[in-house]
């Protein structure tokens, strides 16, 4: 016997369009809403909306954030309602996902056309079944045959894949890219200012202390202008990536298959001879820039605390340089990476100042080791084992940060607020030190097991004798001291929006104060 639904009062509206077709299927979407609405309104139920714009395919229920959170509120509702068993999935997995949480919370799944008793009738759980196959295998072939497609007219040097370039404007018709003059002269504009010497930040600065606006109408943020210069499009060629998607090490990736590339596509922004001697330069600039990076500075010493200053907001490393164009000398200059999508705010501040501070604790942590070594000689063993189950304590919070730090750093691709290079990198420096700290967590576990009291002592003991060798070692010798006993120094001088509108040379904002904690190691 077929079971009614005369239970049913309020219910869960499910609305999806496809990612691929987002454009013509707007309208589709309003057409379903409204046959859902009607569908209500005709049965008495009370209902809220779910919508998302994305693929029907996506193999993660995470993916699919408005899903998700119906399924975690499905106990609210007596029925999900959706237009059809497609719009929940084409994807097998999550078919069967939404499927289960029917079962598992008895609730039906109706369209209006056909409704799914999932929790009481073995018929209706074979339709269901029968369906997302058949909407899985459809998916499938759609896009494999979508794939065939554009292949084919990017061989034929149209434009098929990902959004359409600053400067130009896709012709419907012929399938082809053309200039768009008004954003076109600020992309001959960026070219012109690389050529002349410029790097993407202050191409940025200009641009937007200018008013120029990017394709979404706000101002041009870093990964943008790199993203210009580097784009093939503007020289007329047409460029495809045929990737598949594999799984390695529980993450998603995408390895190329074959990448279609075909010259004079359509009309050449920059000429090809320009815009290949400009890729020329931004290549050797990043060589250039990178030896520099790894190498010591040669003509103006390396400082007491090179390598050691972290922003106190975003985290990241800040550089110290050495300013011969004022009797300034030596200073921590301004953090200009990106946080939370704007120019970090944290501001810099001659380096001797900060020099004085940290020169200022040491006789406080020198105190507190020698306090130590005192309590560890009236100690028996078990206070060294208390003293280094601390400090793998430690060193495992750092641990968890560090890993919390590489998971964030998906998001931040995801937000375009890095470029693939930066996220590279940053999870390179990231692998080391988590490699690092894991190293150091095993040390200190091999060391319960044979534990030292005097080498532990001594060890202290030596870090005491250098904090007072300092002042007479040379700031080279000083910073490689430094650094065997702190792990950075965090810096962090934000100035009130109404000192930034005064002169750089008034007193109260060239004295505004900084604060700085230092982390040692223990």
């Amino acid at each position: 016997m077929k079971r009614t639904f005369d239970h049913i009062k309020h219910v869960a509206i499910y609305l999806r369009i496809s990612q691929e077709k987002r454009g013509e299927n707007v309208e589709t979407l309003e057409n379903h809403r409204q046959i859902l609405c009607d569908f209500c309104k005709e049965n008495g139920y009370t209902y809220e909306e779910y919508g998302e714009v994305i693929s029907g395919g996506k193999s993660e229920i995470e993916q699919r954030k408005e899903l998700q959170r119906l399924l975690e509120d499905i106990e609210k509702f007596d029925a999900i309602l959706c237009f059809e068993l497609t719009r929940l999935s084409r994807n097998g997995l999550i078919s069967q996902t939404v499927k289960q949480y029917c079962i598992d919370y008895d609730k039906p799944i109706l369209t209006p056309y056909q409704s799914y008793d999932l929790a009481n009738s073995e018929t209706d759980r074979l339709l269901y079944d029968v369906g997302s196959m058949i909407s899985s295998h459809e998916h499938g072939t759609i896009g494999k045959r979508s794939k065939a497609n554009k292949k084919q007219m990017s061989k034929a040097g149209l434009h098929v894949s990902g959004n359409v370039p600053f400067g130009y404007r896709r012709n419907n018709e012929t399938k082809k890219l053309e200039i768009y003059e008004e954003e076109a002269k600020v992309v001959r504009y960026i070219f012109k200012l690389h050529s002349e010497g410029l790097g993407s930040f202050k191409i940025r600065d200009i641009l937007n202390a200018e008013g120029y606006k990017s394709a979404t109408g706000k101002a041009f943020e870093l990964p943008t202008i790199k993203r210009i210069i580097k784009n093939p499009t503007y020289k007329g060629t047409i460029v495809f990536n045929d990737r598949k998607k594999v799984k390695k090490n529980g993450k998603f990736v995408y390895e190329p298959v074959e990448t279609i590339q075909v010259d004079n596509a359509h009309p050449a922004i920059i000429p090809p001879d320009e815009w290949d001697r400009a890729n020329r330069e931004r290549i050797s600039r990043a060589k250039q820039a990178a030896v520099i990076r790894e190498k010591p500075a040669s003509t103006t010493g390396t400082t007491m605390l090179k390598d050691l200053v972290y922003c106190g907001v975003c985290g990241r490393k800040m550089r110290i340089f050495f300013d011969d164009k004022s009797s300034t000398g030596y200073v921590i200059q301004r953090c200009y990476h990106l946080y939370n999508g704007e120019k970090c705010p944290n501001r810099g501040i001659k380096l001797e100042l900060v020099e004085k501070e940290v020169t200022k604790a040491l006789p406080n942590f020198k105190s507190l080791l020698e306090k130590s070594v005192q309590r560890l000689q009236q100690e028996k063993e078990a206070g060294v084992e208390t003293d280094i189950k601390r400090k793998i304590k430690q060193q495992e919070r750092k641990l968890n940060d560090l890993n919390e730090q590489q998971d964030k750093l998906i998001d931040l691709a995801l937000k375009g607020i890095f470029n693939e290079e930066e996220i590279r990198n940053k999870k390179q420096e990231l692998i080391d030190e988590i490699k690092y700290t894991e190293s150091a967590i095993v040390d200190l576990k091999e060391k319960i097991g044979n534990i030292d009291l005097n080498d532990h002592i001594n060890s202290l003991m030596n870090i005491i004798e250098l904090i007072e060798k300092l002042p007479n070692m040379e700031p080279d010798e000083v910073n490689q001291s430094l650094k065997t006993f702190i792990s950075k120094i965090v810096y962090t001088r934000v100035l009130p929006p109404e000192l930034l509108k005064k002169s750089t040379r008034n007193k109260q904002r060239k004295e505004y104060p900084f604060e700085i904690e230092i982390e040692f190691i223990e």
